[in-house]
Parts: structure tokens; C-alpha cells; sequence
């Protein structure tokens, strides 16, 4: 009788770059054949005025609105949305998932991950990995796991 090989894949990110590796024994391989990356911008260079200003009801000094939105957390989210449609797409290519992330990010990646996905999560570590190499990920993960 032959066994078939558990596929497991591990998901690194952070909130603007990912990669995703498919893990041998004692090896990884770059799974999708990419790597993920996001316009890394300053809230800055997202809005394209200032706050509006208001006056004040009881005195005439003025002050301005804040923002109900950080753009810069917002693409972030966007990203990891975008990471859970690539892992969604791919539910069939692999059999255990394991997601490496900043805890802000990690939150994100389980918010809108699919059940499917969510079904195969084998474990989550919050933490950021993303510019380790690929023989020091090896390493982590074999002591992580």
C-alpha cells in the first residue's frame, strides 16, 4: 500500500512582501514560482490633500480632522486579502498550510482566509521571518515545528 506525501506549504509575509515555499525534509522550494510584493507607500503618498479644518464651537480657534483611515495599514490589509485569493486559488496543491507572519499581518491572513484554507492550517506563527534566507527559514521552521 503506498502513502501518498503530505505537501505542506508555509506562507512568510509581512504586510507588503510574502513568499511562499512548498517544505521537503529538509529543504524549502519557492512553491508558486514568485515572489509577492506590495507598493510599500507612505500614507503620504496615498492622500493628495490635507485634512479638512473646522472651527471650534466655543472659541475661534480652527483644528483639523483626523483621518478615519491609516492608508498605510489599509494597503496592508488589501495585501493580505490579496495572499488569501493566491492560497484560495491553490487549496488543491497542497495538503497542510503554515502561515510565518507579524502578528498585525497574521490577523489580517486569518480574517479572510477561506475555510478550505483554514481547514488545512497546520500552524501559525506570529512572528516576522520575511528577510531571513531560505537556509535560515529551514532552520526555524525544523526548530519552530
Amino acid at each position: 500500500m503506498l502513502f501518498k506525501r503530505k505537501t505542506t506549504w508555509v506562507l512568510v509575509a509581512d504586510g507588503a512582501r510574502a513568499r511562499i515555499f512548498e517544505k521537503g525534509n529538509n529543504s524549502l522550494h519557492n512553491a508558486t514560482g514568485e515572489d509577492y510584493c506590495s507598493d510599500n507607500l507612505k500614507t503620504q503618498d496615498m492622500i493628495s490633500d490635507k485634512p479638512g479644518r473646522s472651527f471650534e464651537s466655543a472659541m475661534p480657534m480652527r483644528h483639523a480632522y483626523q483621518p478615519r483611515t491609516d492608508w498605510h495599514d489599509y494597503q496592508k490589509e488589501l495585501f493580505a486579502k490579496e495572499l488569501c485569493n493566491i492560497i484560495k486559488k491553490s487549496t488543491d496543491d497542497f495538503d497542510e498550510l503554515v502561515l510565518v507572519s507579524s502578528p498585525k499581518t497574521l490577523g489580517d491572513l486569518r480574517s479572510n482566509m477561506c475555510k478550505q484554507a483554514k481547514a488545512k492550517i497546520k500552524a501559525e506563527i506570529p512572528k516576522d521571518v520575511t528577510k531571513l534566507t531560505e537556509r535560515e527559514l529551514v532552520a526555524y521552521l525544523d526548530k519552530e515545528l
